[in-house]
């Protein structure tokens, strides 16, 4: 499979989701975040999920003009299993953030090759998600790195330990 036979996949999937899921979807990351302190609790539900929608919308309108590069198919096997419980357990809004999250972060992650968390994203103790040139810097990516469901292996972020001539953890 190459990026322009998962674009047309990920965005048929797309119009098959619905603005009530959408909407069922933000609120599952709204109740999950809400024992985080408020600046944490924005940053998850406001910031990262306006992040989501806005990479969603854009799947949506893309205009599939270019050639397709390989796509790592194990890896998006992998993305899909750790978004996706083999039992679908939780609400119709857990089922919903997960349907949605299906699409989206394999778009960012194989198409559109972003960050999976917005730069400048703020995390606990204050670290974020930062940008020098065209490379972007994350204060958890090898904390996070096989962490079973953690979607950090497949974020094109480096490591903050890298910019302070760190050796990452193996």
């Amino acid at each position: 499979m190459d990026s322009t036979d998962l674009l047309h996949i990920l965005k048929e999937q797309a119009w098959e989701i619905s603005n009530e899921d959408i909407c069922l979807a933000r609120a599952s990351i709204v109740a999950s975040v809400q024992d985080l302190p408020e600046k944490y609790r924005k940053a998850y539900s406001s910031d990262y999920f306006a992040y989501m929608y806005a990479a969603f919308q854009e799947l949506r309108t893309c205009k599939i003009s270019y050639e397709g590069e390989p796509v790592d198919i194990e890896g998006h096997r992998d993305l899909l299993m750790r978004i996706s419980p083999q039992k679908d357990e939780g609400n119709a809004r857990q089922r919903a953030f997960r349907r949605f999250v299906a699409v989206v972060i394999p778009y960012i992650a194989f198409i559109a090759r972003r960050t999976i968390h917005p730069p400048g994203m703020i995390f606990p103790g204050g670290l974020m998600i930062i940008s020098q040139g065209n490379e972007y810097y994350c204060p958890v990516k090898n904390k996070q790195s096989g962490v079973e469901l953690a979607l950090c292996d497949f974020c094109k972020c480096r490591d903050s330990g890298e910019l302070k001539g760190e050796v990452p953890d193996s």
